[in-house]
């Protein structure tokens, strides 16, 4: 006897929709402020609109959308103040799981995270000949989730895993900037240093230094990520 499929929608179908979407949103395919088309996206991604907008609502949760009641969704805007306060609160976040990671980290885990951005550092070439940064972004972000893991804080591992989501556009660009990415390897042997040490004011100190954004380069960044969001190319930086 042959037994029909079933139709049903899955949670897992809804989360494959959300995790495209947010795709999507992370690198600004929906431009700042533009009302999300459900219908079109859609219709883009094959799926009805159901899935699509359980999406959106969790995205708009995470930060990503806002919902105008009777109106829509929008993408999320981009002003140097909204990414200067993202870095803030990452600061915050990354100060407090260093200083649990001292606590608690046993001596091979701190090895372990140590590895994570000395291997890259060895196989990467100089700073002033890397011309995608993507990957290194893709390291730096895995070395301090790392230090996350091992504070043994789940709930600060989930907060800092969804802020980096919002500000993956943004630290691309600067990692690219000619005096931060002059300093990214220094900051990190730093940091890593004082981890292995354990050594929690310093460390602290180090990772204000290494993820604070100044107001001007906050500018410099929201005005490079306009540019290549609404240009497809970089300004001089």
């Amino acid at each position: 006897m042959i037994v029909p499929k079933k139709k049903s929608r899955s949670a897992d179908s809804v989360e494959k929709v959300y995790e495209k979407v947010k795709l999507l949103a992370i690198d600004y395919h929906f431009r700042p402020g533009e009302r999300v088309n459900e219908v079109e996206l859609a219709g883009q991604l094959g799926v009805s609109r159901t899935p699509v907008r359980e999406a959106l609502n969790r995205l708009s949760k995470d930060g990503f959308m806002s919902f105008v009641p009777n109106r829509g969704f929008y993408a999320r805007d981009i002003t140097p103040e909204g990414v200067r306060e993202l870095y803030e609160v990452r600061m915050v976040i990354e100060q407090a799981t260093f200083r649990f990671a001292c606590q608690r980290a046993t001596d091979e885990e701190i090895a372990a995270t140590a590895a994570i951005w000395e291997d890259v550092s060895e196989t990467q070439p100089d700073a002033s000949e890397i011309t995608d940064w993507s990957e290194i972004a893709k390291a730096d972000e895995h070395f301090h989730m790392e230090i996350a893991r091992i504070s043994r804080n789940a709930r600060l591992y989930e907060m800092l895993d969804s802020l980096n989501s919002l500000i993956r556009f943004f630290r691309r660009i600067d990692l690219e900037t000619p005096s931060r990415r002059i300093n990214a390897y220094e900051e990190h042997v730093g940091i890593i240093a004082a981890l292995r040490h354990r050594d929690v004011e310093k460390g602290a100190q180090l990772i204000e230094r290494h993820v604070s954004l100044s107001s001007e380069n906050a500018v410099e960044v929201t005005k490079e990520g306009l540019a290549r969001i609404y240009f497809g190319k970089k300004q001089a930086l």
